[in-house]
């Protein structure tokens, strides 16, 4: 936790559970990048999901992490597809 009551980034995403704590995760994480850009690595939309597919790839197939086979990956498709187009 950070001074003032705030979690840093990579402990919320460690308190995601339900609907309303990713929606306040997206959040944070877009936040994030507004008050930090210095500390993004990928700092271009297409960076930031081509190293989300590098991610899901390397670490499903090096660490056989089945968190993947949980994943619905039709309601992922189509949350970041509205993100393109909902106003």
């Amino acid at each position: 936790m950070l001074s003032g009551g705030k979690m840093n980034i990579s402990d919320q995403m460690g308190s995601v559970y339900d609907r309303d704590t990713f929606i306040e995760f997206l959040n944070s994480l877009a936040n994030d990048f507004e008050k930090k850009p210095q500390e993004w690595e990928n700092t271009t939309i297409s960076l930031y999901f081509q190293s989300v597919a590098a991610w899901i790839e390397d670490w499903g197939d090096k660490y056989g992490n089945d968190e993947f086979d949980k994943l619905d990956y039709h309601v992922l498709a189509k949350i970041f597809y509205m993100g393109k187009i909902y106003e």
